[in-house]
Order: structure tokens, then C-alpha cells, then sequence
């Protein structure tokens, strides 16, 4: 008894407060009145806790989802911007152009500028920078419109003037600079071929004509031709990377790029000069060889491979795509000794310049 008189008042006043929660009620939302010791000793419904687990399992596969979309966002979205267009230029009935292998290289470049974009002009975070065959592809297409209006620029001009002005700014412009931004100079690149076209409508400029300018365009394909396949070689025969290293992916569609550009340049010359197939030899030649070039640009793999470390498992496409490039060349080799061939025969329809 002496024990329970110590006892602490702030212990008095807990055990009363405890009492009394055990004596209160609880007005439930159904209006029922019970008291609070039945309520915390009340278990959930079992139906009640299926949902909540069920719910929590729907907000964890909603997370995972969630998680996954965004991880795998990024490597689809650059699978979608790798867009190669192949297809032939087809030249408008509408338009009237004074120079077809201008319109062609018109046609070219905004077929990329409307299309994928520059590539190499992308942020280190765009998805598009992670391509490698995008980029080599645009590389191959515009080095090769480079050389094209370079040799043009010297063609079109008599040996004691000086090189075209604007077939010279664009040769340049349309040079690959890894430091320069690729849009830029291309939209400068189509320009400078404007304002040649818009000339040369008014007879103020000159293009390239005869027999003479079609046989330094086609040994300028044969020269592509030619290192294409050196590269290729060398690109099968190394052992690198798998399926494919980043040094074949990048020779295979650079190839690819300089092939189109030979196959609508050819188709552009013809169509420029009809004289130039004056017989059924040069006209069965120039079909073969326009059909061979546009066969080594449509080559087209899901994915590039090399047997380098594939142990002969998967194809071999730097030395298929070679051999494409190889009957391209040898058909243009053909078109070319055809050429010589009727301007021999026939020495009035070579034309060095037509004003």
C-alpha cells in the first residue's frame, strides 16, 4: 500500500487517460457507435488487402515500364532517323532547267537538308550522333558533288580564263569539313548553283558539252570506283569489330553515297546532250552503266557485317558491295571506250564548250 501512494502523479494521470480510451466511443460514417479498443483490435478485409497488393504490383509495373520506355526510347528513336534515300531523281516536267546536272545536285542536297538533316552537324546528345552509316552515306554524296562541279568549273571555262566563279564556291562548300557546320555550307553550296543555273539561262555562263566533257566525267567515276574498291578491300580483309567495325560500316555507306551520286551525274549528262548517244552501242552502255551504279547504291544490309570476327557466319558485305562497285566501273569503262569510239567515227559532234 506504502508502495502505490509513490507512485509518480504524471503515472496517475496516464493510467486514467488509458481507462478512459478504453470507455470511448467511436461514431463509424454507417452512424454505428463502437468503442475504440474494438477498432484497433478490428483486421483489414481480406478483400480489401488483395487489392492493395494488387495495386502496389500496378504501380511497380507502371515504374518498370516507365523505366524501360525511356531506356529503350533513345536507341529506337536513332534507329528511326537513319534514313538513306536511293531513289533515282526524277526530273519535273514543270521545271525548266537550262542545266540538268545542276538540278540533279540541287535535288541531292535538299533531299538531305529536308530529310534526315546533316547529321554531323548534331549535338553530342542527339540520337542521330550515335549513327555511323548516316553520316558516311552524306560524306560519300557530298565529296562526290564536290569533285563533280570542280571538274565542271574547269570544263566549262577556255584554259586562258579563269575557273566558273559559282561551280568553284560550290565544289568548295560542298567539300566534307568535320570543324564546319555542314548546313550551313550546303545551303551556301546550293546558292553558288543558282546563281550558275540563273546564268546560264540567260547565256551568260557555260556548261559542259561534247564528247571531251562526258569522258572526264567518266574517268572521274572510274576514279571513284577505284578507290571505293581499295577501301572496301581493305575494310573485308581486316579483322576487326562485330559484326561489322565502325571502319566498315562507314566505308560501305560512303561507297553507297559516291555510287548515287554517279548514277544520277551519268543519267543528268545524257539527258543534258541526247547527241552524245548517237548510236545503239553508247545507248545500251549508258544503261548498263547507270543500272550498275544505282545497283551498288541500293545496297542495302539490315546491318553491315564483315567475316572479320564472325568466323564466315554471317555475309560478307564490303566484299559484295566491292563487287558491285567493280561492274560499275567496269561498265562505265565501257561507256567511256564507246564514246572515244564514235567520236573517232565521227569527229564533227565533239564540242569541247557551248557558250
Amino acid at each position: 500500500m506504502t508502495a502505490l501512494k509513490n507512485v509518480h502523479p504524471a503515472y496517475e494521470e496516464a493510467s486514467d487517460l488509458e481507462a478512459a480510451n478504453d470507455h470511448a466511443v467511436v461514431v463509424t460514417p454507417l452512424g454505428a457507435v463502437l468503442p475504440a479498443a474494438y477498432l484497433e483490435e478490428a483486421e483489414p478485409s481480406p478483400l480489401m488487402e488483395r487489392a492493395s497488393r494488387w495495386w502496389q504490383r500496378l504501380i511497380f509495373m507502371l515504374r518498370l515500364g516507365l523505366i524501360l520506355a525511356l531506356i529503350g526510347a533513345y536507341p529506337l528513336m536513332s534507329m528511326l532517323s537513319h534514313k538513306v534515300d536511293s531513289s533515282p531523281v526524277l526530273s519535273s516536267a514543270d521545271a525548266m532547267w537550262s542545266s540538268p546536272e545542276t538540278a540533279t545536285a540541287l535535288t541531292l542536297i535538299g533531299r538531305e537538308e529536308t530529310g534526315p538533316g546533316w547529321a554531323m552537324d548534331r549535338s553530342w546528345w542527339h540520337p542521330q550522333a550515335r549513327l555511323k552509316a548516316l553520316p558516311a552515306w552524306q560524306e560519300g554524296l557530298t565529296s562526290a558533288l564536290s569533285d563533280y562541279m570542280l571538274l565542271t568549273a574547269q570544263s566549262v571555262t577556255p584554259d586562258e580564263f579563269a575557273p566558273d566563279a559559282d561551280l568553284m564556291a560550290a565544289g568548295r562548300l560542298l567539300a566534307p569539313v568535320s570543324d564546319s557546320p555542314a548546313e550551313a555550307r550546303m545551303r551556301a553550296a546550293a546558292q553558288a548553283l543558282q546563281r550558275y543555273e540563273g546564268r546560264l539561262s540567260r547565256e551568260l555562263a557555260a556548261a559542259p558539252n561534247g564528247v571531251e566533257a562526258a569522258e572526264k566525267e567518266l574517268n572521274l567515276f572510274i576514279a571513284w570506283a577505284s578507290t571505293a574498291e581499295a577501301d572496301l578491300r581493305i575494310a573485308s580483309e581486316t579483322p576487326d569489330g562485330w559484326p561489322a567495325s565502325r571502319y566498315d560500316i562507314e566505308t560501305v555507306y560512303k561507297a553507297r553515297g559516291q555510287a548515287h551520286a554517279a548514277a544520277e551525274l551519268l543519267n543528268a549528262t545524257f539527258a543534258a546532250e541526247p547527241t552524245l548517244t548517237a548510236s545503239r552501242d553508247i545507248a545500251e552502255a549508258r544503261d548498263v552503266a547507270i543500272t550498275a551504279w544505282r545497283k551498288a547504291a541500293n545496297f542495302n544490309p539490315l546491318f553491315v557485317s564483315s567475316p572479320g570476327q564472325t568466323q564466315g557466319l554471317l555475309s560478307d558485305h564490303p566484299a559484295t558491295l566491292g563487287w558491285y562497285i567493280a561492274e560499275a566501273k567496269q561498265a562505265t569503262i565501257t561507256l567511256n571506250a564507246a564514246l572515244v569510239a564514235q567520236s573517232e567515227a565521227e569527229p564533227e559532234i565533239v564540242v569541247a564548250v557551248t557558250p
